[in-house]
């Protein structure tokens, strides 16, 4: 589950996300139409690319159309094509998506916009597997996979005569909603790492680490944009910064207007339900984690890493300068990253916050964020039962 969320950026460990990624690993290899609801930004685009690249058809094409940014006096002849001189501009026999999309998927981004003539055209589709092009009189077979993609609520639109009941009812026969950021606030710490490591790799940087009070900001924003609006705000973050850490003062900055953020006072700190100490360890050990998970999907195929691997090594002697200037000798005075393997870090992790909390597993896999079983293994595999 967790491989399948990295893979296509549906990043979480609330029960709702987990929630999803089951439903995809359920309902993906099957051929049924699915409709995908939720607000724009919560990332509908990603748990549709993850259906096709699972289901039987990932060979095939992936078609992506957004109805609503197409003129409703084209829209038909995009989705089902057009024979030469159908209309004025018509100057030849064209395929329209659909056609494109056979033996594939094609994904409805913002489906309710569709007018309700074009809606008829396409339940004919759905129930039939065929589409007439416009100006022509005969069908054609297709077989692709239909996914649609709605952040209006379409049984509204139902009852208003907006969206005809029978393609509704045709469609929702599998719906998967995505909850809204504000809905799964423990995912967001998750996804801001994330989209800070992916930047930095992409951009050939090094890491920012961010600190314990600026994600707690983090974390109480509204993020009324979703996902997106996250990405984009660490993204300005990173670029507009020059500071290698990103501190509280720096997130309240940024944040800008919201009404919310202006009640913060910077002269004090934030309150969080944990110690700042047990905060900051969690971090930056999660931190090294994913640097691992990274490295390891990159070269998996070697056991050791390359201390030349300039990238690599960069990152993690930012996040030795932030263990440095932190209140961490307690856990970490004997670890030096500069010359060790990541498993050698991980193994040494693995121990030293063993003996932090006396042999407990639970609270040794709480603090390093995986769950008890990886934690049993890596255990097994280091040797470290004594």
């Amino acid at each position: 589950m967790r491989n399948i969320g990295q893979k296509y950026g549906i990043i979480g460990q609330s029960e709702e996300i987990k929630q999803v990624i089951r439903v995809i690993e359920q309902v993906a290899p099957s051929d049924i139409s699915i409709l995908i609801f939720g607000e724009s930004g919560v990332g509908k685009e990603l748990v549709a690319k993850a259906l096709h690249d699972l289901s039987l058809r990932k060979h095939g094409k992936y078609v992506i159309v957004n109805c609503g940014a197409i003129p409703a006096g084209t829209i038909e002849s995009e989705l089902f094509g057009h024979k030469k001189g159908s209309y004025t501009g018509a100057m030849e026999d064209r395929k329209g998506f659909f056609e494109t999309a056979d033996k594939g998927t094609i994904l409805l981004d913002e489906i309710g916009e569709l007018p309700l003539e074009t809606q008829v055209k396409l339940l004919r589709t759905l129930e039939q597997g065929e589409i007439t092009r416009v100006g022509e009189s005969t069908p054609k077979k297709v077989d692709v996979r239909v996914i649609g993609a709605t952040n209006r609520d379409l049984t509204a639109d139902v009852g208003s005569g907006k969206f005809r009941q029978d393609l509704y009812f045709r469609l929702k026969t599998i719906m998967i909603r995505i909850p809204p950021l504000r809905e799964r606030k423990d995912d967001i710490p998750m996804l801001a790492e994330y989209f800070m490591m992916t930047y930095a790799d992409k951009n050939n940087l090094a890491y920012k680490p961010i600190t314990p009070q600026a994600m707690s900001l983090i974390s109480d924003a509204t993020w009324e944009g979703n996902v997106r609006e996250l990405k984009n705000f660490i993204q300005s973050v990173f670029v507009l910064e020059e500071d290698k850490m990103i501190r509280g003062e720096t997130v309240r900055k940024h944040l800008g207007n919201s009404s919310e953020q202006t009640m913060y006072d910077t002269r004090f700190p934030v309150r969080v339900n944990k110690q700042a100490d047990q905060v900051e360890r969690e971090l930056i050990l999660r931190q090294l984690f994913f640097i691992r998970q990274d490295v390891e999907e990159i070269k998996e195929k070697l056991s050791v890493i390359d201390t030349s691997d300039e990238m690599t090594m960069s990152r993690m002697k930012d996040i030795t300068q932030y263990i440095k200037h932190s209140d961490l000798s307690e856990v970490h005075e004997d670890i030096s990253l500069d010359d060790r393997t990541l498993q050698e870090v991980e193994k040494e992790m693995i121990s030293q916050t063993l003996k932090k909390y006396y042999g407990s597993k639970r609270k040794t896999a709480q603090a390093l964020g995986m769950s008890e079983r990886t934690l049993y293994r890596k255990i097994k595999e280091y040797d470290l039962n004594d």
